[in-house]
């Protein structure tokens, strides 16, 4: 029984592909399967993982019907033998030939955890620009006293950035697709808190990539708020009183134009039993706004009036001290 299991979930895109291939060929450390599970419609991926040599490590599995993400992600891993499941998404890569040594032994060296991860280099596509994505000491806190938080955004990174151990019982949840990774972590941090974690970035992921399914639900109001609704409905009782969680609705509520629950309608949300969680951050929202309405009024005034104005409050400040 193999040490580690790499879960390759594909679907075409073997230009990246043969990268994320490459990367693990050249990895030090060898006890591990490497299983495929393809979603495509035609050979392309068979053929390039055939054009590879893993010494009897590759298991190559084609779906009879595609299966989607991520549901393609739970196929792979319930084929996984290893002790450890490294998921590594098609477009992902390996930074060098000891990423693989340096995942099993945050594992091996924190028996106490079930679950791990890695700072990434994230490589913009179009911009070609690179950056590290790396938590700071209060956000790791954060996450250990409180899973729950990363609601407020993914402060993990993407699922080939993380490593874990088999047999935990925990999938990614097919109804979503946009938060499907954060909802994953939460689920296995409330099951045992404890977690290792290396400032070393260890994978390289692309970003802005037009096949990436964060590409495809950004933007999307009836992909995000409907699984913002979803997650929201499970992490609810540990956040009702944190201040960030109206944030969140409150972004969204921006970034929509969405000022009452009718507005969901045109932008095809589905609301299960939705009303009950959004109408007190819609009301929030509102007064909100009425607080910021003078600042946006006194932004759109010419300059001389803005200095009017000034010199008027300052002349009744000086009074009132006097």
């Amino acid at each position: 029984m193999p040490r580690l299991s790499i879960c390759i979930p594909t679907y075409c895109q073997i230009d990246f592909l043969r990268e994320t291939l490459s990367s693990v060929k050249a990895q030090d450390f060898n006890d591990y399967e490497l299983i495929v599970s393809d979603d495509s419609p035609d050979d392309a991926v068979k053929e390039l993982v055939e054009s590879f040599d893993f010494d009897g490590r590759l298991h190559y599995h084609r779906n009879p019907v595609p299966l989607g993400s991520p549901e393609n992600w739970n196929e792979a891993v319930r084929r996984a033998k290893g002790d450890y499941i490294k998921l590594l998404h098609h477009d992902d890569r390996l930074d060098h030939s000891g990423v693989l040594s340096a995942f099993v032994r945050l594992l091996d060296e924190h028996p106490e955890a079930n679950f791990a991860f890695c700072a990434s280099r994230v490589e913009d596509v179009i911009g070609r620009e690179n950056r590290i994505h790396r938590l700071s000491e209060d956000q790791l806190k954060q996450i250990y006293r409180m899973p729950e938080t990363l609601f407020f955004g993914n402060v993990i990174g993407a699922p080939s950035a993380t490593i874990y151990r088999n047999g935990l019982g925990i999938e990614y949840d097919q109804s979503m697709r946009w938060l499907v990774d954060i909802d994953f972590y939460i689920r296995i941090l409330q099951q045992s808190p404890s977690f290792a974690y290396t400032p070393e970035a260890l994978i390289i992921t692309p970003t802005n990539a037009a096949h990436q399914v964060t590409e495809i639900c950004k933007s999307n109001a009836a992909i995000e708020i409907f699984e913002y609704i979803l997650l929201y409905q499970k992490v609810a009782p540990k956040l009702l009183c944190d201040p960030n969680t109206r944030f969140v609705w409150f972004r969204l509520f921006e970034k929509y134009g969405i000022y009452s629950l009718k507005d969901f309608k045109p932008l095809g949300v589905k609301l299960p039993s939705a009303e009950s969680i959004l109408a007190p951050f819609l009301m929030a929202y509102h007064r909100e706004r009425l607080k910021r309405t003078p600042y946006r009024i006194y932004a759109c005034l010419p300059k001389s009036l803005k200095l009017a104005i000034r010199y008027l409050l300052r002349r009744r400040l000086l009074r009132n001290l006097s």
